[in-house]
């Protein structure tokens, strides 16, 4: 039998599986990283955080990120929050500036009180497109946020609320090839409120980039294009900060459990 050491934590409510792999001796397999985010066979996370050492002289750490189904991704707002978080309470790190590698770049995450800033780089905006759910279809703004994004305004809370995302919404795959993350959306900036459906996860408590997206395409109707926003997910607040050159995002971490998994 083998074991696994790992740590849990969440931002806002997006919970992760936190593996420390400091000799980068444990590559896990799309299967390992299902069992291990498996809310009833395994730890349970809406993705899997493994720690190990980075390859860019910039960053000492590398955030190897997965999805909950085992699957790869660019990058992970919320995630980059909660691996700063950890490489802080074990030493791995100091702040009050943590650069991190990842697939998307390096990140830095500046430590702010409680909170974590992260420094995401700029947004991106892709073409218009559209999502349905249900037979219903909203048009939508294309992000990327070194991840694919489609941000769909709705009308009201009700409208919000009523939404079925426990299945992915319908995309043209034509603009997301590599899927995408889905998020809905009501208010205006500089305070609106989101449900988001992952690619590979399903519908979480929080995304981090998703908040960016959202974050950045509500200053733009506004007609700021820069500015602070503050995002409702259901798991808490986020704030985006978008400047002339990069946009932050800014969030509590938590670590809330530590442990060994047998495989």
């Amino acid at each position: 039998m083998t074991t696994i050491d790992f740590a849990k934590g969440h931002g806002t409510g997006n919970d992760f599986v936190i593996v420390p792999d400091l000799q980068d001796a444990l590559p896990l397999k799309d299967a390992q990283v299902a069992l291990l985010c498996d809310r009833r066979f395994g730890i349970g996370g809406d993705g899997l955080l493994r720690v190990a050492p980075s390859e860019d002289p910039a960053a000492e750490w590398f955030m190897d990120y997965r999805n909950a189904d085992g699957s790869i991704a660019e990058m992970c707002g919320n995630g980059v929050r909660v691996f700063v978080r950890y490489l802080l309470e074990k030493g791995l790190a100091e702040g009050p500036a943590v650069a991190v590698a990842t697939r998307a770049g390096i990140k830095t995450v500046h430590v702010e009180g409680d909170e974590l800033r992260v420094d995401m780089g700029s947004a991106a905006f892709g073409p218009t497109s559209q999502a349905s759910v249900e037979g219903f279809t909203w048009p939508g703004q294309a992000v990327s946020m070194g991840n694919p994004h489609l941000v769909c305004h709705l009308g009201d809370d009700a409208e919000l609320e009523a939404l079925e995302l426990y299945h992915q919404p319908r995309y043209d795959t034509g603009v997301f090839p590599h899927g995408v993350n889905v998020e809905f959306v009501v208010g205006t900036a500089p305070h609106v409120r989101m449900r988001v459906h992952e690619r590979g996860v399903g519908e979480t408590a929080s995304c981090g980039t998703g908040a960016c997206a959202v974050g950045a395409v509500a200053l733009r109707h506004a007609g700021q294009g820069t500015g602070v926003c503050k995002v409702d997910v259901p798991g808490g607040t986020l704030t985006i900060t978008v400047t002339d050159e990069t946009l932050f995002l800014t969030g509590p971490a938590v670590i809330v459990a530590e442990g060994t998994f047998r495989v």
